[in-house]
């Protein structure tokens, strides 16, 4: 019994140190049990025999047979002792002889049948499978695509079961399988390796190709239930490497279900593939981050026109700084933005909007005058580098004994670029943010070009706020203006109809008199208009102009007793506009028309009516010749203007020509359309025999 368990604890010895040389061949431990018992080296001499054959069989050098040999020997002379073997040297030489024996007669009959017919068409097949790679490896610039592709020809040409891709990520230094064929494609992208774990981790390691004709008993051997890889026995891993550069892409890896021993001539074609696809994989992996690339430019372009296009649709300088500030933080994700404008005669820069992604309701401020900081341009970091005019990074609680926003809050990084523009720096954008952040020089040319944007923006905002000012304050003189003027002939038309009480009522002279105060009132009229014309004091529309001057003329010229009628359609008249000297023009022209039918169209009549119609010409044609009789040139057209006065009184006298016959009256309403309007005038009994029309023809100066 105690011979049976020093036989198993000795057999078990040498078993475990044949297993540290990497030899796992069950056959070994019955070869070993026979040897003990029998105390015969004659079945070991078979063994060796075998495996010298076999290492000729898969090409390996004849070295490796004598050093795994020289090995085998010394641990059976351990195990079981001289006495029992002989010799130490003795059964190493005996040992050794029988292995190379067996090498021997396996390579001469390999190297009979490796005819030069064979190699040629060993040779063929490998430039063929070569060719299929190279093939898949072209096939797309898709990175996953490719190596999909690349996987399934390998499988194919080395007659292997599964191929597996895992790629090398250098930021995190892992690992990660990106194609295989054969194992569950689930797991593309979510299996990891660090550089040394598994098989295929030890060979990006150490930069070797890696083969185990049985893994599981391997140390190396990781196994990952997510690749369901359990009928994979055998593993060929080769690292990629890009040889130009010097750089770990990834590793390639083939396994076989059924137990291989990998050739020299397998493990070369491997390497072979792997510098081939090496090249593919680079050129692929640039081609997606040049798209990637391209895309995202394109996608900060578009943005930039976006924000361009909302801060240039307003004019309000308020509204421009706000929003300008809203736009920088959102265009790089920063968590807080600070404009500053730029008072050059005090050499200040004063904070003027803020945005702060930490408030509640996201924002934007205007920066109170409570909470106003003013930054000297010489004392001041945030104003000396805005004053550099290139962006700059800078530490967040620069200024931080100022009024400076953010200084004091949880920001870890702040970004300064100055508002360049035309005429020169008009402040800067300041950017905040909660971690620390480096801007990189993509992000730098995005957000120069938005303030060079902003500044423009808002360049035009002050120019048009400036305007704005100017506006208003050129109203307010206007409306003084006019309502002087009006004062001053209200004053004058007083003087005048104190002195008609002194006059006969129905004389000549009274009649001039009252015709005179008239004018004077149609023109205080319009001066009474562009005074309370509110924020437009340059013009006022037909109507207003007709209801206001009719009115003043009816006041002062109409007798008691009589019924007059008036009517104004406002239908175009309350859309035509007319400017202040077209407005005071018209007026006399509306007086000296009423007046006529007043005094002379409803003589010896208790009742009368008037109409006024205003329109723009409706046709080229009319315009054209409307033009041509007024002495303006074809080039020169703008919409006209035609005002016809009705009434429905005595009517003209027979035989009545304008020309000859044309009273004081007429003769001013003439020579004030044709010379200072340079328009046309004619008057004309109606259609129905009743009454006159009157018409007024004129292209205005401006159209409103």
């Amino acid at each position: 019994m105690a011979s049976q368990t020093e036989s198993r604890s000795n057999v078990d010895n040498v078993m475990s140190r044949l297993q540290e040389l990497g030899i796992d061949d069950t056959a070994i431990e019955g070869v070993l049990q026979t040897v003990y018992e029998s105390g015969s080296i004659g079945p070991a001499l078979d063994w060796v025999k075998e495996r010298g054959a076999l290492y000729a069989e898969e090409g390996r050098e004849v070295q490796a047979v004598v050093e795994e040999t020289i090995a085998i020997s010394q641990s059976l002379a351990e195990a079981y002792g001289d006495a029992r073997l002989g010799d130490g040297d003795k059964l190493q030489v005996t040992l050794v002889s029988a292995a190379m024996e067996g090498y021997i007669e396996a390579r001469s009959k390999y190297t009979v049948q490796a005819s030069p017919e064979r190699e040629l068409r060993d040779r063929v097949a490998e430039l063929t499978a070569l060719h299929r790679i190279n093939s898949a490896a072209n096939s797309s610039l898709n990175l996953s695509d490719m190596l999909k592709e690349i996987a399934q020809a390998v499988v194919a040409v080395t007659h292997a079961d599964i191929c597996s891709i895992f790629l090398y990520e250098p930021e995190w230094d892992q690992l990660v399988l990106t194609a295989t064929s054969g194992l569950n494609q689930e797991a593309v992208g979510q299996v990891r390796l660090q550089l040394g774990e598994g098989i295929a981790g030890w060979a990006a390691m150490v930069g070797k190709p890696v083969a185990v004709h049985n893994a599981w008993t391997d140390p190396r051997f990781k196994y990952i239930p997510a690749l369901r890889e359990e009928e994979a026995v055998s593993i060929l891993v080769v690292p990629v490497v890009l040889f130009t550069k010097e750089k770990l892409v990834g590793v390639i890896a083939i396994n076989t279900y059924k137990e291989r021993y990998f050739s020299e001539d397998e493990i070369k074609f491997l390497e072979t593939v792997a510098g081939e696809i090496a090249i593919a994989i680079e050129n692929a992996r640039l081609y997606e981050q040049t798209d990637a690339r391209l895309r995202q430019k394109v996608a900060e372009l578009s943005t930039l026109q976006g924000v361009s296009a909302h801060i240039a649709a307003t004019l309000n300088l308020s509204e421009v700084l706000t929003l300008i500030a809203y736009q920088a933080a959102h265009l790089v994700h920063a968590d807080a933005a600070t404009i500053y404008e730029l008072h050059t005669r005090s050499a200040m820069l004063e904070l003027v909007a803020q945005y702060d992604l930490l408030d509640p309701n996201h924002n934007i401020h205007e920066s109170k005058s409570s909470g106003h900081a003013s930054l000297n341009t010489h004392s001041s970091f945030i104003a000396r580098a805005i004053m550099r005019g290139i962006p700059s990074q800078l530490p967040p609680d620069s200024d931080s004994n100022t009024q400076v926003p953010f200084a004091g809050g949880d920001y870890q990084s702040m970004f300064c670029v100055p508002l360049v523009a035309p005429r020169g720096i008009m402040g800067g954008i300041c950017l905040y943010n909660r971690e620390m952040k480096v801007f990189t020089e993509e992000q730098v040319r995005l957000v120069d070009a938005f303030a060079h944007e902003a500044a423009i923006a808002l360049e035009n905002s002050r120019l048009y706020d400036a305007a704005l000012r100017g506006l208003k304050t050129k109203s307010a003189m206007l409306q003084e203006m006019n309502h002087r003027v009006r004062n001053n002939l209200q004053t004058v038309a007083g003087l005048l109809s104190m002195q008609l009480r002194r006059i006969t009522p129905a004389s000549e002279a009274a009649t001039a008199v009252r015709e005179s105060i008239a004018r004077i009132q149609s023109m205080a009229a319009v001066h009474d208009l562009m005074v309370r014309g509110g924020s437009d004091v340059q013009s006022t529309t037909i109507y207003e102009l007709a209801s206001k001057v009719t009115e003043a003329a009816i006041s002062t010229l109409v007798s008691p007793g009589f019924k007059l009628d008036m009517q104004i359609e406002p239908d175009e008249a309350e859309s035509i506009r007319v400017g202040s000297h077209e407005a005071t023009l018209l007026a006399l022209l509306f007086n000296e028309i009423a007046s006529n039918a007043i005094l002379h169209g409803f003589a010896g009549r208790e009742s009368g009516e008037i109409c006024v119609r205003a329109h723009t010409a409706r046709t080229a044609g009319d315009q054209s010749s409307e033009a041509e009789h007024a002495g303006i040139s074809t080039e020169q057209l703008r919409p006209a203007i035609t005002i016809e006065i009705e009434d429905d009184g005595n009517g003209l006298p027979e035989g009545f020509d304008s020309e000859k016959q044309a009273n004081l009256g007429l003769s001013i309403v003439k020579t004030l359309v044709v010379s200072d309007l340079r328009g046309s005038f004619k008057i004309e009994p109606r259609e129905d025999g009743r009454g006159a029309i009157a018409t007024i023809t004129f292209i205005p100066a401006r159209q409103s």
